[in-house]
């Protein structure tokens, strides 16, 4: 079995404690790199006895919607936080006008 990473980089945990990406446990991943290969190979073989179609949860035909749906949330976070500057900008310049951009029309 190998013992490569089965992280796809979905990084969220459920109720029962396991990544919603990749099963591993918080522990698992946390202590992934300290692991021997034997350890990895073992905890991969669990994923993949675990997983419903016996497909991997590190599979390429997996990782690339997730992986897709990673970089709109990160986009999606930056534009927020953006928006959430440029908001406050706006307030505190019509605040210190003391007069809303609609009442100087």
């Amino acid at each position: 079995m190998d013992s490569g990473n089965p992280c796809v980089g979905l990084c969220r945990f459920g109720g029962d404690g396991n990544c919603l990406g990749c099963h591993r446990t918080r522990a698992e991943v946390k202590g992934w790199k300290r692991l021997s290969d034997a350890a990895k190979a073992a905890i991969n073989a669990r994923i993949w006895a675990n997983s419903r179609r016996g497909i991997e949860a590190g599979s390429a035909e997996e990782k690339a919607p997730r992986k897709r749906l990673r970089k709109l949330d990160r986009k999606i976070g930056k534009l927020e936080a953006k928006l959430a500057l440029l908001r406050e900008e706006r307030g505190q310049l019509s605040g210190s006008q003391g007069q809303t951009p609609e009442s100087s029309r």
